[in-house]
């Protein structure tokens, strides 16, 4: 078994110990050292360190100095040790696309053995980095195996067998690509699945059940402490409008562990009110939602004088619709829940101009409100300069 410790023979250079780790350094910058195996001690301080099949089967053909001296070596096979597989999944991704692309280039004929190994080392250098886990899906970026020099070797021939090898690198049943958002009013994925016979997606975070068609709609798993942060709030009694309601990214943790009374959740995209419904139903709080189909600029407006809070949760901004957030709230008051993306010098200066158009507003709608800032969460980088923040601003009636 891999990683138990077995003993395997295999061909290994044996050299003085003195010499170990020049041979070692040596071996690896040649690509000649076998990564899966460890170094053994001899006996009379030797040792043997593993080599894989691109190392020379010579000793003529292996010449190696240290401190400008040759080191004596001869290849004998030894029963070595198994590495134990690397809990690193970034080590096992390189490891487990090694082997794929060492099988898969053995028969290029055309590339000498030097080029092969040149190709693969660059092909190595433009793995992924990042990849969003969905349960047993994960999904690659856009750019993923999409060069020049990744496409030159997948075929419909070898590219289920690449996917089966990342799936099991990673520890996944199913995988997919990441494609860029259409540039529509729903802003709907173009995802697509490779491996799998179903991009049907259901996950448990915090105690709230999920389900969505990964394929179909958007999921931000980079959002987690903010999803947690609105569902910690006690909302018992509470009447919420949700403007951007998605799957329930927002209106699930509200509903479920924020106890809110009742949430009306305005969405467009209908694979996205299929998930919500799911998720609604899965989580036994069907009955406190109402569903609001459609463009929020038109359903929002019959929502009028009814929020004790609206959630605004579209990204870069949703200022469009603050005007209408701000009449969705009950006459008494309420709060706004403002999600934006601002770049991190100018967010004390977007929090004055924010509130300043707030006031506005309030007064356009001759609603007589105090305005507090009670919070503002800065949830994540969305770029090197740029910060997605939410501002809690509370809305009181002015007596």
């Amino acid at each position: 078994m891999v990683g138990d410790g077995s003993m395997q023979s295999s061909p290994s250079i044996v050299v003085t110990k003195d010499h170990g780790e020049a041979i070692y350094l040596f071996l690896k910058e040649k690509n000649w050292l076998d990564i899966k195996k460890q170094p053994k001690d001899l006996e009379n301080g030797f040792l043997a360190i593993p080599v894989n099949k691109n190392c020379p089967s010579s000793e003529d053909e292996i010449i190696i100095y240290d401190n400008n001296q040759t080191i004596e070596i001869r290849i004998e096979n030894i029963d070595t040790a198994l590495n134990p597989p690397s809990v690193e999944p970034h080590a096992r991704l390189r490891a487990s696309i090694t082997k794929w692309l060492e099988t898969s280039l053995v028969n290029e004929d055309f590339l000498p053995p030097k080029s092969r190994q040149n190709m693969i080392i660059e092909l190595l250098s433009e793995l992924p980095t990042k990849w969003e886990k969905l349960g047993d899906l994960i999904l690659l970026p856009e750019t993923a195996f999409s060069s020049e020099k990744w496409t030159s070797i997948i075929s419909q021939d070898n590219q289920l067998s690449l996917w089966e090898c990342i799936a099991e690198a990673l520890k996944v049943e199913r995988i997919g690509k990441q494609k860029q958002v259409n540039d529509d009013i729903t802003r709907s994925s173009q995802a697509q699945l490779l491996l799998g016979d179903s991009s049907w997606v259901e996950l448990l975070d915090f105690g709230v059940k999920f389900g969505f068609d990964a394929c179909k709609v958007m999921y931000s798993s980079g959002n987690v402490t903010e999803r947690h942060r609105i569902g910690n709030i006690d909302l018992q009694g509470e009447t919420i409008v949700d403007c951007y309601a998605g799957i329930g990214y927002y209106t699930l943790p509200m509903l479920v562990r924020g106890e809110a009374e009742l949430v009306h959740a305005c969405e467009l995209n209908q694979h996205s009110i299929s998930a919500l419904r799911w998720g609604a139903k899965a989580n036994n709080v069907a009955e406190r939602l109402i569903i609001h189909k459609g463009d929020n600029a038109l359903t929002m407006p019959k929502l009028e004088g009814v929020a004790d809070r609206c959630h605004l949760g579209l990204l870069p901004s949703s200022q469009s619709v603050w005007k209408l957030a701000i009449a969705c709230l009950k006459e008494k008051g309420g709060t706004l829940h403002i999600h934006m993306n601002v770049e991190e010098e100018k967010i004390e200066q977007w929090i004055d101009s924010t509130i300043s158009l707030l006031q506005q507003y309030s007064e356009e709608l001759k609603r007589n409100y105090n305005l507090e800032v009670k919070h503002l969460e800065k949830v994540k980088w969305f770029s090197p300069r740029v910060r997605h923040v939410v501002l809690d601003v509370e809305f009181t009636r002015c007596e």
